[in-house]
């Protein structure tokens, strides 16, 4: 397996790790009854995010090492070739090999300069992007098309916005003076969920977080109803240069 790139853990992207309330982390979603936290794009995220309360770490201390092998349990080995299999034992010495690293942006001031910024922005290796740019640009051109950074969950968060305005679009065209039945809303949204779920494969089922006992599941609900979480979400996504 040549080609692959390594990026944040989709939350329904399987082979999840979970870190655990004693500090293990395993694939075991549950220890001792208690459900483990995630190792996904959203907790590195929430990571980032609590790591840039702070300044920088040393990279010999035990918080950054910690914080580093957290986040790199969070990372996933994705094959660009879709069809390879991903129980490959490849895969899990390409993921045990790999180093990550951390670096904090820096911003000082001073009264004659004011800010002064230091961004870093890491440039993946060498044609993994290139192989992802070649792969689109075999797709026709043309509206409709499946942006690149789209999956699972944002599908569903675009139904959930869709659901809103659909319930006010029916509720001003009633208001208007168009007679529609409670029968006929109730037919129209039918049919629209079955033709969103023919073009997307995707059954708008998830129920609330406390509701779902599947843990991938309940990481989903959680996502689509919690700000924060999806900005965590946003912030793994991003910021590991998910373009799988």
């Amino acid at each position: 397996m040549d080609k692959y790139i390594i990026v944040g853990r989709k939350v329904d992207g399987g082979g999840t790790k979970y870190l655990h309330h004693d500090g293990e982390v395993s694939t075991d979603p549950e220890n001792d009854g208690q459900l483990g936290t995630a190792l996904n794009v959203e907790f590195i995220g929430k990571k980032v995010v609590e790591l840039s309360r702070g300044g920088p770490l040393d990279e010999d201390s035990a918080e950054y090492k910690e914080a580093a092998e957290l986040l790199k349990q969070a990372m996933a080995v994705v094959p660009m070739d879709q069809t390879h299999d991903l129980n490959d034992p490849k895969i899990a010495q390409i993921h045990e090999n790999f180093e990550l690293k951390l670096q904090w942006d820096e911003r000082t001031s001073d009264a004659e300069n004011g800010d002064v910024n230091t961004r870093t922005l890491v440039v993946p290796v060498r044609d993994t992007l290139a192989e992802r740019e070649a792969f689109f640009s075999t797709q026709a051109n043309q509206p409709g098309y499946e942006p690149p950074l789209t999956y699972t969950l944002d599908h569903l968060m675009v139904k959930h916005f869709y659901d809103g305005l659909l319930d006010r679009a029916l509720t001003d065209v009633q208001a208007a003076g168009t007679v529609l039945s409670d029968e006929a809303k109730i037919a129209i949204k039918a049919q629209l969920n079955t033709l969103w779920a023919d073009s997307t494969a995707l059954d708008n089922d998830l129920g609330a977080e406390d509701d779902e006992e599947d843990p991938t599941r309940k990481s989903m609900a959680r996502i689509l109803a919690s700000p924060v979480s999806a900005f965590h979400r946003a912030v793994g996504i991003y910021i590991t240069n998910m373009c799988d």
